[in-house]
């Protein structure tokens, strides 16, 4: 097996999640770049954050506290960020919107849109979780709060693509955050942003268990960005026809 390849030689070739098993997403998984980078800056972070380490106790307390707040930093940058219709209204913004979330939402099972872009991901990591470590230890507690967040990100992104995989999971805790994820995907995008873990939505009051919880959202498809919207607001419209799936999701209801 190839296990380092480049992304051009990865994106070329097909990998739809509605066609694959489990043993085709762990494949494809490993060697996707952006996964193999993490795992080598995991490795690097976790190396100097021991080598430079003052207090044990400040790398674990600065590794719990990125794990415990990962969840709410994905929650809020995905409902306030990657759902935010200010995304696709300015050309500043549009192309990164297109990439990380719409055409997600467009192609769900697409596993090239799926895993996060490194341009956005690490850059996210940095400024969110190095931070927290150096406030609870200096400079080798922000890398273990860094190494802890790449860990998680790795988590993440297998258990996200697992999420639209064609299969039945066996493990109950996995066969719930799938209904849970799909729903947010098909049903209603304006609940449900979790992905393995829905504590916040259940705090703040954007969970639902069932369908009958929400009504259907005609939009969940496009994020709202109808074919009125790209008259309007024309960037991500006329980055969608030169991608070679134009007319797919832009629509004034959802498929």
């Amino acid at each position: 097996m190839r296990l380092f390849i480049g992304y051009k030689a990865w994106k070329e070739e097909e990998y739809l999640l509605s066609r694959m098993d489990l043993n085709d997403l762990r494949r494809a998984y490993i060697t996707y770049p952006g996964i193999q980078v993490y795992f080598v800056l995991t490795i690097i972070a976790a190396v100097i954050a021991l080598g430079t380490m003052t207090s044990p106790l400040r790398l674990l307390i600065a590794c719990a506290a990125s794990v415990f707040l990962y969840p709410a930093i994905w929650y809020f940058l995905h409902r306030f960020v990657l759902h935010n219709p200010l995304m696709y209204k300015s050309p500043l913004t549009a192309a990164m919107w297109k990439r990380t979330h719409y055409d997600h939402h467009r192609f769900p099972n697409d596993l090239s849109v799926l895993f996060g872009g490194l341009q956005t991901t690490l850059p996210t990591i940095l400024i969110f979780t190095g931070p927290i470590g150096w406030l609870i230890g200096g400079f080798s507690a922000a890398m273990a709060s860094i190494c802890a967040a790449l860990i998680m990100t790795c988590i993440y992104e297998f258990w996200h693509c697992g999420q639209h995989l064609a299969f039945e999971p066996k493990s109950a805790f996995w066969k719930r955050i799938k209904k849970l994820h799909l729903a947010h995907h098909y049903h209603n995008e304006h609940g449900n942003f979790g992905i393995t873990n829905f504590v916040v939505d259940q705090l703040v009051g954007t969970h639902y268990e069932e369908k009958e919880e929400m009504p259907r959202s005609p939009t969940a498809r496009n994020l709202g960005y109808t074919k009125e919207m790209a008259e309007k607001y024309p960037w991500v419209k006329n980055l969608t026809d030169t991608d070679g799936k134009s007319g797919q999701g832009l629509s004034s209801k959802s498929i």
